[in-house]
């Protein structure tokens, strides 16, 4: 029987926010190191009010990935109990009770987020039966990598692959795939899985990150991009589950805003989401790179 002294689930929090009231999770202030503001949450740079092994002052760059190092190096001193763990956003929660086809974020009223309930009898059935809960596909119209590159910078991509290559030579065919076999990533960094799963995925995913830090150079980088490890951590998390072979539990999640649009999800809204997916898929299968031409997609002339 899963209790709150098994599972916990981090809610990564920049600035004053209400959050649902449940024992099972715990809001962790990321960034604290470089905050102006005192949330009297956990910090992502302290340990029972004295510093520890963290990397919050990289939080502009790792976004949740600060906190999610914090538990990796600190969480198991207080939970030495631990099992499962779990990272929602201080607006984004896992969605129990629905489901979107058309979509994964279902829109909800920030004044109503107290009134989320966190459903540990089927979070503990789907942990039994499945290794990891995460999020649904989220589908694109190309290739993750022509996605990435239209939007940040290729050269970081290319690093990244290299980076790959060289030190988890193993996880290079899955790679390839997921950036140009597949238009789909699983994406807000967020799960819900076993404690020696995270262990092993956090050893991988900052041995990458960490030495891709050191090759690239975001001096000149605005805001958004700066944010470029939190964006490709989204994509990796995808090849990790992947390469892994989990079997998944996929769950929508709700999105706190004010004045959320209503989404229509309706029988009409469906096809009309399907026909675009088709459409969309085939235009992919008929682009997409294959064979020992993804290797060669890397290397600039």
């Amino acid at each position: 029987m899963l209790d709150d002294s098994k599972i916990k689930i981090l809610v990564c929090c920049h600035k004053p926010s209400n959050l649902p009231q449940d024992s099972v999770f715990l809001p962790i202030h990321a960034g604290a190191a470089t905050s102006n503001v005192e949330l009297g949450i956990q910090r992502d740079d302290q340990l029972n009010g004295a510093p520890c092994d963290n990397i919050s002052d990289k939080n502009s760059s790792f976004c949740e990935l600060t906190a999610i190092y914090w538990a990796w190096k600190n969480i198991k001193k207080l939970y030495p109990d631990l099992q499962y763990i779990g990272l929602n956003h201080y607006r984004r929660f896992f969605a129990f009770d629905e489901k979107r086809i058309t979509g994964n974020g279902i829109p909800k009223d920030i004044k109503n987020i107290m009134q989320y309930k966190f459903d540990m009898p089927m979070v503990e059935s789907c942990l039994k039966s499945n290794k990891i809960i995460t999020t649904p596909k989220a589908y694109l119209k190309t290739s993750l990598a022509s996605s990435y590159e239209h939007c940040h910078n290729s050269s970081d991509l290319r690093i990244i692959h290299d980076i790959v290559r060289e030190d988890y030579p193993e996880f290079l065919s899955t790679f390839n795939d997921v950036y140009l076999g597949k238009n789909f990533f699983y994406d807000c960094n967020m799960f819900i899985m076993p404690w020696n799963e995270f262990e092993a995925y956090c050893e991988w995913i900052f041995g990458i990150l960490f030495k891709a830090e050191k090759l690239i150079d975001i001096s000149n980088y605005d805001t958004y991009q700066k944010r470029i490890y939190g964006f490709i951590a989204e994509h990796l998390w995808t090849v990790w589950v992947m390469y892994r072979q989990y079997s998944l539990t996929n769950l929508n999640y709700c999105v706190y805003t004010e004045n959320p649009k209503k989404i229509n999800d309706g029988l009409w809204a469906r096809l009309k989401f399907h026909r675009m997916r088709l459409k969309d898929d085939f235009a992919f299968f008929l682009s997409k790179v294959r064979g020992n031409k993804q290797e060669r997609y890397w290397i600039v002339p």
